[in-house]
C-alpha cells in the first residue's frame, strides 16, 4: 500500500479522531494527525515541517453534522 493510500484509509477509519478538530484544517501523514490550523495553508506548512519527504493529506473538519454527497 502506497503512502498516499495509507493515509486515505486511515482518514476513512477514523472520524472519532478528527471530530476533537471541528472548525480546524488537519493535515494527515500516514497514520497520525501531523498538524491542526486554522488555514489549510498553515496545516501543510506544519505537516511538511515535521515530514518534509511525505505528502500530507489536507481536511477540512466542518462543525456539527455536514451531509457529503
Amino acid at each position: 500500500m502506497s503512502s498516499v493510500s495509507k493515509t486515505f484509509d486511515w482518514y476513512t477509519r477514523h472520524p472519532k479522531e478528527l471530530r476533537g478538530h471541528a472548525g480546524k484544517h488537519v493535515a494527515i501523514v500516514d497514520e497520525e494527525i501531523a498538524s491542526v490550523a486554522n488555514s489549510a495553508i498553515e496545516a501543510y506548512e506544519k505537516a511538511k515541517k515535521k515530514y518534509p519527504k511525505k505528502i500530507p493529506l489536507l481536511t477540512y473538519v466542518p462543525k456539527g453534522e455536514t451531509l457529503v454527497l
